[in-house]
């Protein structure tokens, strides 16, 4: 009897420890269940995928006909049904729903389709009244959450909404005569880093690379040996040396695993810049490295024709849009570009099912989309902005000169600390 009892204890432990490896190896799960507001019922088709890069909840919320597909990037611990809430709304001219997760947490602003258009409610906001009134009432939802701060503070000529500055985000972009670094975890939020004594209109090889931003010493007339190489996050400036004088008749051909590729067509020499490491490299003469995907070679005549690398593919194609970006993966999104007057309207879907299109924002330049986590910075005429999920749309600064500097570059980079 001992021995079965001892038997049977082994073998619920070897259960719950099959049920516990599942558990916590499992990619994910789907589950389907139904939410109740004010006695409308809404199907939930919620799919959770973990890994060790993201956790993130695809969802299909569907009552009658409509079907409203959205995710979220949140660690829930692979808790399955976390979607607690949903408030309905529907009139001639809206249908609309706000997601509301545990602990009444609101990830994303309520969702509303007109006809076959799918938008945000901060986009929308004031069209309806019927809608507003119907916001105001959510007792767990917070409409400052989605509105950018109007007050700005007039700092290195720069016009700053600083208490729209996204935390942990670092924010270079060049000028004339150096670097401006904006972020809200700066006391001043500005610093502006001076690298030459006079402007400099054209930096043609200024680039950025994480939190570097990297440019030749453009005080010599046609050729240089230092590179000039700004941490935007701890505002270090180091400079690297070239044993060969590089000509200015150069160009960046791309960046690969955080290397910059240089090509000098005076001289016929590729070089390769890592600005972590502080190095620059002079590769071979005889065969020019080109990338587009995976490394191969190329002619000089190719190399001086400036063939750059191509480093971004994407597996979706649709011929209505002018730039498509897929971001984050398999669960990631899509970013649509579409054409409309002098403008581009910005749509995103998920990269998972080709669901959820909706309108986010629109931009002048398609040259000025910079994608930081899941916020997308952006161009709007002298203004920069961010987009994110949890904060709707938010002026970051004005600056005159973005309307300009036909050789303007900015990057974001982020950190974890």
């Amino acid at each position: 009897m001992r021995r079965l009892f001892f038997m049977l204890v082994v073998l619920f432990l070897l259960y719950l420890g099959i049920q516990f490896a599942f558990y916590w190896f499992s990619g994910g799960q789907d589950n389907v269940y139904e939410v109740v507001d004010e006695g409308t019922t809404l199907e939930v088709n919620e799919k959770s995928n973990f890994n060790l890069a993201v956790n993130s909840y695809s969802y299909d919320v569907s009552v009658g006909e409509t079907t409203f597909s959205f995710q979220i990037f949140h660690n829930y611990n692979k808790v399955s049904k976390v979607l607690e809430k949903i408030r309905y709304y529907k009139d001639d001219n809206y249908e609309c729903i706000l997601p509301i997760f545990r602990d009444n947490t609101i990830f994303l602003d309520m969702i509303c389709k007109s006809g076959d258009d799918y938008n945000y409610y901060f986009n929308i906001k004031g069209d309806n009244t019927n809608l507003d009134e119907f916001v105001s009432t959510i007792e767990e939802y917070n409409i400052n959450q989605f509105t950018d701060s109007t007050e700005t503070y007039e700092i290195e000529d720069i016009d700053v909404y600083r208490d729209n500055l996204v935390e942990n985000h670092y924010i270079g972009f060049n000028n004339y005569r150096g670097v401006y670094i904006v972020s809200g975890d700066f006391n001043t939020r500005v610093y502006n880093i001076s690298l030459f004594e006079k402007d400099v209109y054209r930096q043609e090889l200024g680039q950025f690379v994480n939190q570097y931003y990297v440019v030749p010493d453009y005080t010599k007339q046609h050729e240089f040996n230092v590179i000039n190489i700004v941490n935007i996050v701890t505002l270090d400036t180091t400079t690297i040396s070239s044993d060969r004088a590089i000509s200015f008749d150069s160009y960046i051909q791309g960046v690969v695993d955080n290397k910059i590729y240089l090509y000098d067509k005076d001289n016929s020499i590729q070089y390769e810049i890592d600005p972590e490491k502080e190095s620059i490299v002079q590769l071979s003469s005889q065969e020019i490295r080109y990338y587009d995907g995976e490394w191969t070679t190329m002619t000089v005549a190719e190399a001086n024709d400036e063939k750059k690398f191509v480093t971004e593919t994407v597996d979706y194609t649709d011929e209505q849009y002018d730039r498509i970006d897929k971001i984050g993966g398999e669960v990631g999104y899509y970013y649509l570009y579409k054409k409309n007057g002098n403008k581009y309207d910005v749509y995103r879907m998920s990269s998972q099912n080709h669901s959820g299109l909706i309108y986010l924002f629109s931009t002048e330049n398609l040259n000025y989309i910079r994608y930081v986590d899941d916020s997308v910075y952006f161009i709007d005429g002298n203004q920069v902005k961010v987009y994110n999920d949890r904060i709707g749309i938010r002026r970051l600064f004005e600056y005159d000169e973005l309307e300009f500097n036909r050789n303007f570059n900015f990057n974001v980079f982020a950190t974890q600390w």
